[in-house]
């Protein structure tokens, strides 16, 4: 990992952390910013999937993973409707954010090339594991986390009566076209 990928990881782990932990009552554009911007860093990794099945599976093993992280921290963001205007709040703890960690394992991304590099680099050789399969298996399990999450609180904002806005945004409008 380049020191612009340790910047990005990081940046990015910060704003997620910054922008939900406590109490907040993000509207629509709120609740999918995340989703674009990994999106976005997403496109950055995604244009040119490695080949391979041992590259598959390990894709397919960050989806599995970002689908299990995505439910823990949806089921651990408490969400409820403001009954003084019917917005959606929802609350984010420390738990919330150690699943964050666990999840980024920003302490992997260095010892994988600082500590491990050598283990890492005869398992990749020996599955014939191209070394752009790891960076995208993580982009997917981020991605796939960041929307597990996002669709579950909408659901459970809506569930709770919330009300959750989505015509105000731009692109919400061009699709209504």
């Amino acid at each position: 990992m380049t020191t612009s990928d340790y910047l990005l990881y990081t940046g990015l782990f910060a704003a997620i952390l910054i922008t939900q932990l406590g109490t907040r009552r993000p509207d629509a554009k709120r609740l999918l910013l995340p989703v674009a911007v990994v999106g976005g860093i997403g496109a950055k990794y995604l244009t040119a999937m490695p080949a391979g099945a041992t590259a598959h599976l390990l894709e397919l093993a960050g989806l599995a993973a970002g689908l299990l992280f995505g439910l823990a921290a949806a089921a651990l963001i408490k969400v409820r409707r403001d009954d003084a205007d019917g917005r959606l709040v929802t609350i984010a703890g420390w738990p919330y954010a150690a699943v964050w960690t666990l999840a980024l394992g920003l302490g992997f991304a260095y010892g994988s090339t600082h500590w491990v590099t050598a283990s890492i680099a005869s398992f990749s050789a020996a599955h014939h594991m191209p070394s752009t399969a790891y960076g995208t298996a993580f982009v997917i399990m981020v991605l796939t986390m960041i929307v597990v999450r996002t669709v579950a609180v909408v659901l459970r904002g809506r569930a709770s009566g919330a009300s959750i806005d989505f015509r105000d945004l731009r692109i919400a409008r061009r699709l209504a076209r």
